[in-house]
């Protein structure tokens, strides 16, 4: 556990460079990115039995890449159909290939995709303990039919077109020849999205992270800690917390990540630029051993040479294949997603010249030493026991356990991981509470939306301590 203890509290504390989703200036990205990987057989010379990399790096292989294939034109869909089509795919009901297959949305919904969008919102609500109705035989897919499939998800005795307009799921008219017309498949989505959403809302099925508030001169300040990497099972998240963000007149993250021109500043200090390669600092094995990682992945010596060791370790530290947790899924980006959504400034409290500064000035003996750990736990377990722990971590994030989370970031790691961890939380902390504690200072009365790592706000002695002993009441939501 000490080998990894530090890459859990790095996913709570710096945030990895994702792209705002299905809300920039009606040129839509997807949120999930597909990772493409060639197939490539990486050969060990190690014969030792307990090195399994072999067998994680072939499992890693979900999609080749193809270097003849031509690029999949953009989905189109209707600007009103875009909060709930995003929502739908941070909630795992709308399947990611419908971008990658450059669908238009528009278009009457195929049996296929009516009969998969009600097979993954079945399967999400009853992941979460709620009873379904059990499965539906779709024929014409007109509106009628939709909203008769989804009484039928909630497991409703009878079909009532008020019942579902009175809890906010079907907004549409009651004329017989609009509830006869084939249902468009964002129209579809977004049925089930809201449904899902209420019936888990409402059953208490919901992520409730830790949210803070603080109160000063008629200023109001919400506070929730995040965590960086995400799995689709985490939302939606407590509608309370969503509804404090539409009330804020600003968010600040740590970093701006929808700031494309400083994305590209800080991916100019991911490279050696004096000459040196990443195999002079390694030296020859441990290089050699992480080479061989990288090239599992599809990834060529070319990329990897001129990359310094911060750059591999933070490269490292995350699990690449498309089933383990992401940055596409973490909080901050359904935060700037939402926040794009509903016109919500974007501020941070950092910068991302000063996080990547920050990492790139830590102590290089410190990294080697760090990459070895990570090289050898994947080496020898693949990433199971990485991605464990951060299942847990995201399973206490989910529950807003404090207590438990506390128990994970005090755990000790070994002398590198803790002299990293400390870098990474005693100045920045002290600096996040002097921001905050001005903005309570405003004059006029202010409402600011502030999101964080985890690591910032949970333990006694984070931000949320500091201004405890400013003099503020820190109330835990």
């Amino acid at each position: 556990m000490k080998k990894i203890k530090n890459l859990l509290l790095s996913l709570g504390l710096i945030p990895l460079l994702i792209s705002p989703t299905l809300a920039a200036n009606e040129k839509v990205t997807p949120q999930v990115t597909e990772i493409r990987v060639e197939e490539v057989k990486a050969r060990s010379e190690d014969k030792n039995p307990q090195n399994t990399l072999d067998k994680k790096i072939e499992e890693a292989h979900e999609v080749k890449s193809k270097p003849d294939s031509k690029k999949s034109p953009s989905p189109s869909y209707s600007s009103w159909a875009v909060r709930d089509l995003s929502d739908a795919q941070f909630m795992g009901i709308l399947p990611a290939k419908t971008f990658y297959e450059g669908n238009d949305f528009k278009k009457p919904v195929t049996l296929e995709d009516a009969r998969e969008t009600y097979k993954l919102s079945k399967e999400k609500i009853q992941s979460c303990g709620i009873k379904t109705g059990g499965d539906f035989a779709f024929k014409d897919l007109s509106r009628l039919e939709a909203l008769n499939s989804i009484s039928k998800l909630l497991n409703k005795k009878t079909f009532d077109i008020k019942d579902l307009r009175d809890s906010k799921i079907f907004l549409g008219s009651s004329d017989e020849k609009y509830l006869k017309e084939k249902i468009p498949f964002q129209e579809m989505v977004c049925l089930y999205r809201r449904a899902v959403n209420k019936v888990l809302q409402d059953g208490g099925k919901t992520s409730k992270g830790f949210f803070y508030e603080v109160n000063n001169k008629g200023n109001k300040i919400y506070m929730l800690g995040s965590i960086h990497v995400g799995r689709d099972w985490l939302y939606p998240i407590d509608e309370g917390i969503i509804n404090a963000l539409k009330s804020s007149d600003k968010i600040f993250m740590e970093i701006d990540t929808t700031n494309k021109k400083e994305a590209k500043k800080m991916e100019e200090k991911l490279y050696y630029k004096d000459g040196r390669t990443l195999k002079d600092d390694l030296g020859y094995e441990l290089y050699a051993r992480v080479l061989r990682i990288f090239k599992g992945f599809g990834l060529t010596e070319d990329k990897l040479i001129k990359l310094k060791p911060w750059a591999v370790y933070n490269t490292l530290s995350v699990d690449p294949r498309l089933d383990a947790p992401k940055a596409s899924f973490g909080v901050e980006s359904y935060f700037v997603s939402m926040s794009l959504l509903n016109k919500i400034e974007i501020g941070e409290l950092e910068s991302m010249e000063f996080q990547a500064n920050l990492l790139a000035n830590f102590d290089q003996d410190a990294y080697i030493k760090m990459i070895e750990s990570i090289t050898s736990e994947i080496e020898r377990n693949g990433y199971k026991n990485i991605n464990d722990g951060v299942d847990k971590m995201l399973t206490v994030w989910s529950a807003g356990d404090r207590d438990k989370m506390k128990k994970i970031l005090s755990r000790p790691g070994d002398e590198a991981s803790e002299k990293f961890n400390e870098v990474l939380l005693s100045e920045r902390d002290k600096k996040m509470a002097e921001k905050i504690d001005a903005m309570l200072k405003k004059d006029g009365k202010n409402t600011y939306f502030i999101l964080v790592g985890s690591a910032h706000l949970v333990p006694e002695n984070s931000v949320t301590g500091i201004l405890k002993n400013m003099g503020y009441k820190v109330i835990e939501k």
